[in-house]
């Protein structure tokens, strides 16, 4: 019988061979659970060190019910499918993979922004219809430059310090609203921070959110925000559908309050095909695919890998969401990135 057991739960078994890569040297094994139902999620986690969650929805009634795991581990930025209050409760740390696709989020935003103002989707489709010429100036015109403009950022975590990095490469004015950031840490990105949401809202060109999933998050973006905003401005999101009002932004879209939006997410996913936002020509969409490339499907479960040894080692991880819940927990040795 092997000293640890590393529990996974998902809805499709994956390739190990990257996650275990990690594991080297520990004697350690790796059950695999294909689940659909929460009783099947409890039954799979009895008994482990650490649960490997493969995107499955964790909520209160399945935290409590864990036994022996020290770790909830995902492969993911995003952590909103595991009630990590509970863990916190339970004394569980849940753990992300932050920082593996941190480019390819930025980058992707980036392009949403320059798509837009571009009008990229709407002028292919008129090429592609073979009009030309006098059949596009009204398409092509206004267009909004992006030198010289204000970008705003919801929050100013990782992704979207890698987003203010690149568009100021662009020319591009930075400002941002994250009341839990340190004023260091705009100053070195030379970002100016703002004091509410309302504040970035009325000064910016291009609004991007950046921000968590969580209670505070949900719909934190609305119909307040969306009226602040200039009529020219455009609004994109890369990070998760419910941090913004749908039916809000949808009605600022149909009023003309914003310009357009660059939609990696949605409220529900997938969207429904009756979804307002896939039939508006000012409206670029793409299916929660900004954190993909081939380096991130390789990054990933590595990072879950390394992150369940130094769990099993007795260190802590690297990326806790839940840091509160170190007072719950035995004295352990600082991550070490090796």
């Amino acid at each position: 019988m092997a000293e640890h057991k590393v529990a996974y739960v998902g809805r499709a078994a994956p390739d190990t061979t990257l996650i275990e890569n990690g594991l080297e040297g520990l004697d350690y094994e790796i059950e695999v659970s294909i689940v659909e139902t929460q009783g099947e999620i409890i039954e799979a986690c009895k008994g482990a060190d650490v649960i490997l969650n493969g995107g499955v929805e964790m909520p209160r009634e399945v935290i409590e019910e864990i036994d022996t795991a020290q770790a909830i581990i995902v492969g993911s930025h995003g952590f909103n499918h595991i009630d990590h209050n509970a863990a916190t409760h339970q004394g569980v740390m849940t753990i992300n993979s932050a920082g593996f696709c941190t480019e390819e989020v930025s980058n992707h935003a980036i392009l949403m922004l320059m798509a837009c103002a571009k009008k990229l989707t709407i002028l292919h489709n008129l090429v592609r219809e073979g009009k030309w010429g006098a059949e596009t100036r009204n398409a092509i015109m206004p267009m909004a430059p992006i030198d010289g403009q204000t970008l705003g950022l919801v929050a100013f975590g990782n992704i979207a310090r890698a987003v203010a990095r690149k568009a100021q490469a662009l020319g591009m004015d930075v400002i941002t609203y994250d009341p839990y950031c340190p004023p260091w840490i705009t100053k070195e990105y030379r970002v100016r921070p703002v004091s509410s949401l309302e504040e970035l809202a009325a000064d910016s060109d291009f609004v991007s959110m950046h921000t968590p999933l969580n209670d505070e998050t949900r719909a934190l973006v609305g119909a307040d925000f969306f009226r602040a905003m200039k009529p020219t401005a455009y609004f994109i999101n890369t990070c998760r559908g419910p941090t913004v009002d749908e039916a809000a932004m949808i009605e600022a879209l149909r009023n003309g309050e914003i310009m357009g939006a660059g939609l990696d997410v949605f409220e529900e996913e997938p969207t429904p095909s009756d979804n307002p936002l896939l039939k508006m020509d000012n409206v670029i969409v793409t299916p929660h695919s900004a954190g993909s490339s081939n380096n991130s499907r390789v990054t990933s479960p590595i990072r879950v890998g390394q992150e369940t040894a130094r769990v099993l080692k007795g260190s802590f991880p690297m990326s806790i969401v839940n840091p509160e819940v170190r007072s719950k927990l035995p004295i352990r040795e600082p991550a070490l990135n090796v």
